[in-house]
């Protein structure tokens, strides 16, 4: 048995999504008996695990007594039954990447944040291969931490995405590079509360030492507070507006680094005129941490000059009729809806939103509607979103799905219009996923847009 599971001879792994299913092969290539359950009725194709006992339609709390350590999936709350049962048997929990770590502690670059955490670690990995430095993406993008840290050649970096979710069962994963992005409401019903949500982002330092370097965004109020309050080593701060002293920002449409204390060294240009404010911070961070990671300034020229956001990040999919549909399917929280309806402010916009508010106050959004003149509300939270957007004076029509409001977008829009779908909830409610969502909006804008571009409204 490894040295690092030295006193668990049993250990329990409740759900068998990816990250449990990598977690129990760890544990049972280890050595350790495992019991692994999962809600569901039946065995996911995926999940086989040889070994370990599987037990099906169970949440795990009666078999907590039995084991040493709990690896709960991320979708199993602080407040979950088999949790709380561990905390007060004072079991061990550990999140599938503080396993990881313990099993096969690597190099690793770790990013959070409420937003933006896969686009930045997508370009934090990019950034590192165009220097020649192997690298891989990993974590909560897809990828479980245990299985790269396992299996990836020896001298890999790790680029982990790591979730509020991850973090708060990490004890000891200790991260050369730890950027955390932004933060804002969102995911209170697992967390609790604002202070809770926060506290599990902070844990990305909990286990740095001296070496190590911390990274934050100066222009995020509440991210920078976290951070002023929690590092205890060296922390660089990034910006998408300006040039922190002795970190990485943007002027006049340039990445500029002063991680050297300089007046600033240019490094790679940003392309187009309308690029996001939120995208260029996720740019700012992504440079300082893949620089920080032993990057050179040719390798981030390059990779920012070839990337490209994943789908469903404020992405035209349709422009006809003198109407543009932008799919911003990713905004699952009133911070990143906000900030997409930042970025189209001075332009009339028919916005589209709704879906499962994870426990936030929606309210936030009222703000930010100044350019907003017809609102579109779907799933569960229309009803709270009507309330936030009448009392703005915005017109607000309820849809019964994503394709229904489509069809009214299409009917309301007028040249010159952007249709807007920047939802500010989750999508589990009506979809398997954000990406499902996004798909399926961007099937029907593209059938809307043919349709106003040929005059048959």
């Amino acid at each position: 048995m490894a040295e690092s599971l030295e006193g668990i001879g049993r250990a329990l792994v409740i759900g068998l999504g990816r990250a449990g299913t990598a977690a129990a092969r760890a544990l049972a290539a280890a050595g350790v008996e495992v019991i692994a359950t999962d809600v569901r009725p039946e065995l996911p194709d995926d999940a086989d695990i040889p070994g370990a006992t599987i037990r099906f339609g169970t949440d795990g709390t009666a078999d907590v007594d039995d084991v040493d350590l709990v690896v709960p999936s991320p979708g199993v709350a602080d407040h979950a039954p088999a949790i709380r049962r561990a905390l007060r048997l004072d079991r061990r929990i550990w999140s599938e990447p503080e396993l990881g770590w313990r099993l096969h502690p690597r190099p690793v670059l770790a990013i959070t944040g409420t937003n933006g955490k896969t686009t930045v670690t997508e370009l934090v990995t990019a950034i590192l291969a165009a220097s020649g430095l192997p690298a891989v993406a990993c974590g909560n993008i897809g990828y479980p931490f245990t299985d790269a840290a396992a299996h990836e050649a020896e001298g890999t970096v790790l680029v982990a995405e790591l979730s509020s979710f991850q973090l708060r069962w990490c004890e000891t994963l200790r991260p050369a590079v730890a950027g955390l992005l932004n933060l804002a409401p969102d995911h209170l019903d697992w967390h609790g509360d604002l202070l809770a949500y926060g506290a599990a982002k902070a844990r990305i330092w909990r286990a740095q030492g001296d070496s190590d370097v911390a990274v934050a965004c100066v222009d995020d109020d509440a991210g920078a507070a976290l951070a002023r309050a929690m590092v205890r080593t060296r922390l660089v701060w990034t910006s998408g507006r300006t040039v922190p002293e002795n970190g990485v920002g943007i002027a006049d449409g340039v990445v500029v680094s002063r991680l050297d204390g300089g007046v600033g060294t240019a490094i790679a240009a940003l392309e187009g005129e309308d690029l996001p404010a939120h995208h260029a911070a996720n740019v700012a961070a992504a440079v300082a941490i893949g620089l920080l990671g032993g990057a050179t300034p040719a390798g981030v020229a390059a990779a920012v000059a070839s990337y490209r956001p994943g789908a469903h990040r404020f992405a035209t999919v349709a422009d006809g009729g003198g109407v543009t549909w932008i799919d911003d399917s990713k905004a699952t929280n009133p911070h990143a809806a906000a900030a997409a309806l930042d970025a189209l402010a001075g332009r009339p916009v028919v916005w589209i939103a709704g879906g499962r508010a994870k426990g936030v106050d929606l309210s936030s959004l009222a703000p930010h509607l100044g350019s907003v003149r017809h609102a579109i509300v779907i799933g569960e939270a229309a009803e709270d979103l009507a309330v936030v957007t009448d009392a703005q004076g915005v017109p607000t029509t309820h849809a019964a799905d994503i394709e229904d409001a489509v069809a009214t977008a299409a009917n309301i829009a007028d040249a010159g219009d952007v249709v807007l779908l920047a939802p500010a909830c989750s999508s589990l409610d009506q979809f398997a996923d954000y990406a499902e969502r996004g798909e399926r909006f961007a099937d029907a804008a593209r059938a809307a847009s043919q349709e106003v571009a040929r005059g048959r409204r």
